[in-house]
């Protein structure tokens, strides 16, 4: 026997490691087990243990220490007492799969004796202790008819007894002691059941018919159920008393204060179902004296809106009549000027106040383009950016006709000269821009599925103001808003300088998704960064602070790394100079913020002493960093689309931001690499038909006679790339050139 336990002993020590452990077919007894069982212990991985085909008649109170433990095999070994082993069992904290040999009326039983378990005999165990399968450990019925005599006749008050059941053999197991009762027994106490759920199912099935609504319904199967329940209960109570007396009488006081409460269950219900019955008649009524309240309200706003449309159409009539004169000044002004440039060409300068020169009237829009010069609402605005001005007097797409653009432009007109137009906050106009973008995608979708023409974002911007408001006053009211807003902010905040230029398509609608690209890059490259200088921190760390780094400073170290893996040698120097200017522009300022303030509390000490050793220019804010690099990369964007924005401006005859198929064809003769010389001795882009039909394909699908501007930019991408490419070599020659002249005496080119 001693060389067998120490065998045991020898087998668990040289596994201390292991996650599982066996001492199959080793004769093990229980004294011998608790024996084990510290060994066993010091198995700080043991997961899995197996001691099936031994002598085990009972299980040590001290399973519980193993706390690990998920899975027990203790199958084909003669335990007295099932009901004691599983409370033994049930002291395992961790213990989820268990193999043992079990009776039918025993595998019923131990399940809800050791709640933790989810898996018995290899079959899975339901939260309600009721196995799905158990193989030959199948529980089953309190009684071979008992499925037959136990279905309510309504189906909205059905009941579900296979747990009664399954709970009344239990019970029955503990009338035997944890073995099988007595045929008789048996026999007794199963008809006893069947009798009383009979009964109980008969009187629910009698008073389900005369009940109306579905909670009276459920509150009466819950006194079913109860009463069901309730034979399981006096059973238990009956056995309580053959072993303990006293814990019989304290049940039977439980049992009877259980039974009070439930039978309190359906007048609460009938309460509850009669307040909520009130509120909901109160509820009604105000929601009817909110309606005609609202009714009233409607009529009032639509008779409102009737006087400002009528107001509107006043307006509109009178700013027609400014508008001629103020274009019958600006041609008298134009006159006016032609002759002064005549008479004082050498004073040409400064008679036009600079070399921008021109007069920008009232009228001024929203372009900005290289040119300068006085423009009026029939120029295209940018100097040669494709489109036409942001507010033209033309149409601007979806169901807003002419008069309404007209006002709009009119509206700016009275803005620049002086009128009160409403000023956004920029938080209201990115908003504006957010849900502008959303209602462009939708309906790009949209026009997609139903062959449809695209808008310009400033045509839908039209479409979007109409649909949201339908007053035409509302329209120019807002528009002009907008307007205001994208003047005011574009300069310092880069959504709004990107939605300004997409506006008067001098870049691709497609561009705001570059832009937010590059923000995703630039999140994704500082943890990387960060991950490598912290190595050991856990992602959790790093995420943590990456986004405390976000809300305030990035150091210099930080942003060379994320900008020399992002761009090129040349760029990244560039961007370099940039930041580090903008750093100490910002740690200038923020020094002479902290002198004011010790100066202010009359401190001696020197500002110096509590910067912390840091040079101005080692960090900055991530906002303004982050506004450098999407500035830099919207001025790299708009230098590449500026030659295509000439050729598209020549194209566009009505400057509307739109080409027609015989417009695309002029468009498409210029763009891309020179390649021929013409008839004319010109060089020029010459295509071939078939190379003609699959472009208008890609711009043009149905054939639609309408192609944007930013269609125009995907399709030709890589045509405007080889243009720009052409045009770099082009003037690398020229300078090569020039630098050869040069060195011989000789002029330049």
């Amino acid at each position: 026997m001693q060389n067998s336990l120490d065998t045991m002993v020898s087998s668990v020590m040289n596994n201390l490691e292991s996650p599982t452990m066996s001492l199959d077919n080793m004769a093990v007894t229980s004294e011998q087990l608790s024996t084990l069982l510290p060994y066993l212990q010091s198995m700080s991985r043991l997961s899995s243990l197996s001691l099936k085909n031994n002598n085990l008649t009972t299980l040590p109170p001290t399973m519980s220490k193993l706390e690990f433990l998920t899975n027990l095999d203790v199958s084909n070994n003669p335990f007295f007492n099932i009901i004691e082993t599983s409370r033994s069992l049930a002291t395992m904290p961790s213990l989820k799969a268990l193999s043992i040999t079990l009776d039918p009326e025993e595998a019923t039983a131990v399940p809800l004796l050791i709640p933790s378990l989810t898996v018995l005999n290899s079959a899975p165990v339901a939260n309600n202790g009721r196995r799905h399968n158990a193989g030959h450990n199948q529980a089953t019925p309190a009684h071979p008819n008992a499925h037959a005599t136990m279905h309510a006749s309504d189906p909205d008050v059905a009941i579900d007894l296979e747990s009664v059941e399954e709970l009344f053999a239990a019970v029955k197991v503990l009338h035997g002691n944890g073995a099988r009762l007595p045929l008789e027994d048996d026999r007794r106490m199963s008809q006893a059941f069947d009798k009383h759920a009979n009964a109980v199912l008969s009187r629910l099935n009698s008073r389900a018919g005369d009940l109306q609504y579905q909670h009276d319904k459920q509150a009466e199967t819950l006194m079913a159920k109860h009463g069901i329940y309730d034979v399981c209960f006096q059973e238990i109570i009956s056995y309580s008393d053959k072993i303990q007396p006293d814990l019989g009488q304290v049940l039977r006081k439980i049992r009877a204060v259980h039974t009070a409460l439930f039978q309190g269950v359906p007048p609460i219900v009938a309460d509850a179902v009669e307040a909520a019955a009130t509120a909901c008649e109160d509820e009604i009524a105000a929601m009817s004296s909110e309606l005609n309240k609202s009714e009233e309200e409607t009529g009032q706003l639509l008779e409102a809106a009737e006087m400002l449309e009528s107001e509107a159409k006043v307006h509109q009539q009178e700013m027609l009549k400014l508008k001629k004169h103020i274009r019958k000044l600006e041609s008298e002004n134009s006159r006016l000027k032609e002759v002064v440039l005549a008479a004082n060409a050498s004073e040409k300068a400064y008679v036009l106040g600079g070399s921008g020169g021109g007069v920008v009237t009232g009228m001024q829009t929203l372009g900005v383009g290289g040119g300068g010069g006085r423009r009026t609402p029939a120029r295209k605005a940018g100097g040669g950016g494709g489109g036409r001005g942001a507010w033209e007097e033309e149409g601007a797409g979806g169901d807003v006709d002419a008069d309404v653009v007209g006002s709009a432009v009119e509206a700016l007109s009275t803005m620049e000269l002086g009128s009160q137009v409403r000023s956004l906050t920029l938080k209201q106009t990115l908003g504006f821009i957010d849900e502008l973008y959303a209602s462009k995608e939708k309906f790009d979708e949209k026009a997609k599925e139903s062959h449809l023409p695209r808008e310009t974002m400033e045509q839908h911007m039209y479409t979007f103001l109409n649909q949201r408001y339908g007053l035409k006053q509302l329209i120019v009211e807002n528009a002009s808003a907008v307007i205001k807003a994208v003047n005011a902010f574009g300069a310092t905040e880069n959504a709004v300088a990107v939605f300004g230029k997409i506006i008067r398509n001098e870049i691709d609608e497609e561009f705001r998704f570059v832009q937010k690209q590059l923000v995703d890059t630039v999140k994704d490259l500082l943890r990387v960064h960060l991950k490598a200088k912290h190595a050991l921190k856990s992602d959790d760390v790093i995420h943590n602070m990456a986004e405390k780094i976000e809300n305030s400073t990035i150091s210099a170290e930080q942003w060379m790394d994320v900008v020399q893996y992002m761009y090129n040698g040349d760029d990244a120097m560039a961007l370099n100079v940039m930041l580090k200017d903008a750093a100490k522009r910002w740690g200038g300022a923020r020094l002479k913020e902290i002198e004011g303030r010790e100066s202010a509390r009359g401190s001696e000490r020197r500002v110096g002493g509590s910067g912390g050793g840091a040079s101005p220019g080692d960090k900055m804010p991530f906002a303004s960093f982050m506004k450098v690099l999407l500035d830099f990369q919207l001025l790299g964007h708009d230098k590449f689309l500026l030659k295509f924005r000439e050729k598209f401006g020549e194209a566009d005859k009505d400057g509307d931001g739109i080409v027609s198929e015989q417009e695309f064809r002029s468009l498409c003769a210029v763009i891309g690499k020179v390649r021929v010389k013409g008839a004319t001795g010109g060089k020029g882009v010459v295509r071939g038909e078939q190379e003609m039909a699959a472009l208008l394909k890609k711009a043009d699908p149905w054939n639609l006679q309408k192609i944007t501007f930013s269609e125009c930019v995907a399709v030709l991408s890589g045509d405007i790339i080889e243009m720009m490419t052409d045009i770099h070599e082009r003037a690398m020659r020229v300078k090569e050139i020039n630098e050869k002249r040069g060195q011989r005496g000789m002029g330049r080119l």
